[in-house]
């Protein structure tokens, strides 16, 4: 329990740190705070006993593409003056700093978001062909979200209040640069999802 406090208490520190400290990648703060929310939602899911934990399943489902949304940050990387032609880096500490403000947490809450997804599937008790075919549809739902994210720059909480426009971004609009990024975000996603397994079954045999 007290390791569940601390990382909840890092990723606020984090938040209001970038959202008051830095002006470089600030806009972070927002996006681990939109990360972590289905991280919370999941864990009440879980740990509650009551019927009326369900309701957190939708919520989850609904703010879940936010953590992989996040991988696509780390193209803010070609901000940074520490790479030059060439092959070249500069010691510019302050850009090594915003560096590391950026990647770690992107790292972290990736992992422990999409690592997270087992515990969930496992608490509504799928077995282990509904499991891979819910991360399946999972992966292709988050990439479609994603894409219009990132494309149309939809933010999560408008499918609450234009529930109706986000769900036709959702279904259609479709070309082929918007089906060949679903596909490699969804191969993406499932590629992290099988090492996640893997290193979990290795724990396991240890």
């Amino acid at each position: 329990m007290k390791k569940i406090y601390t990382f909840h208490l890092a990723i606020w520190l984090y938040i209001f740190f970038m959202h008051f400290g830095q002006t470089t990648f600030s806009f972070m703060g927002l996006n681990v705070f939109l990360a972590w929310l289905p991280i919370v939602f999941a864990q009440l899911f879980m740990q509650l006993r009551s019927s009326w934990r369900w309701i957190f399943v939708p919520l989850w489902l609904l703010f879940f593409p936010n953590v992989p949304y996040l991988m696509t940050d780390l193209f803010h990387l070609a901000s940074l003056r520490i790479y030059q032609p060439g092959g070249h880096f500069l010691m510019d500490t302050n850009g090594w700093w915003s560096y590391l403000l950026l990647v770690l947490p992107i790292v972290l809450m990736v992992f422990i978001g999409m690592a997270q997804v087992f515990k969930l599937f496992s608490a509504i008790k799928l077995q282990l062909v509904q499991k891979f075919g819910s991360l399946l549809i999972l992966s292709i739902l988050s990439s479609i979200a994603v894409y219009i994210g990132r494309f149309d720059r939809i933010h999560s909480i408008e499918l609450l209040v234009h529930p109706l426009s986000v769900f036709k971004l959702l279904v259609g609009n479709w070309d082929v640069g918007k089906l060949q990024f679903v596909l490699m975000f969804s191969i993406l996603q499932m590629g992290i999802w099988g090492l996640i397994y893997f290193l979990q079954q290795d724990q396991q045999e240890e």
